[in-house]
């Protein structure tokens, strides 16, 4: 298929009907815009929880498709990026210092928060456990420190009771 001559980004976000041939067409413009044509993806969830600890292949899985075929890295706009953060802020006055971040994952939600300056609030509803936080907590490693919550509460549902009172 001829490429269209106005197409100077890639952008690759979650798609159930992600195929080789869109792969192929990513490519075809990565390649035939060099530097010029910008590769971005939305995140990097490697994995997406379903309900009784299943779960279905994220967004990054496609990311890292695209990447690994153009042999370059995409800029991440969503999550653990402060890019979209930085965005909403600007255009809503956001103070970071009376803003929560609530997640249910430490690589994207709680590392976004810290890396904004937010309060961070972790549901354990998701893919993170408890272990996994403790981990990070007693681990001297920067990196790792930069993954530890704020707060944690074991449901969303939690949250609202307390903001009820």
């Amino acid at each position: 298929a001829p490429l269209e001559p106005a197409v100077r980004a890639v952008l690759v976000g979650f798609d159930e009907h992600f195929s080789y041939a869109k792969l192929c067409q990513a490519l075809r413009y990565l390649q035939r815009g060099g530097d010029g044509c910008l590769l971005v993806g939305t995140n990097r969830d490697h994995r997406l929880p379903l309900e009784g600890g299943a779960a279905i292949p994220g967004t990054g899985c496609l990311v890292k498709a695209v990447e690994t075929a153009a042999e370059r890295e995409a800029f991440i706009v969503g999550k653990p990026n402060r890019y979209m953060f930085d965005c909403v802020a600007s255009e809503f006055n956001i103070d970071p210092a009376r803003t929560i971040m609530v997640g249910d994952r430490l690589d994207t939600d709680i590392l976004m928060g810290n890396n904004c300056g937010l309060t961070t609030l972790l549901t354990l509803t998701g893919v993170t456990t408890l272990e996994e936080v403790k981990g990070h907590q007693e681990s001297d490693c920067p990196a790792r420190q930069s993954l530890v919550p704020d707060y944690y509460v074991d449901s969303i549902a939690d949250l609202l009771t307390a903001l009820g009172d």
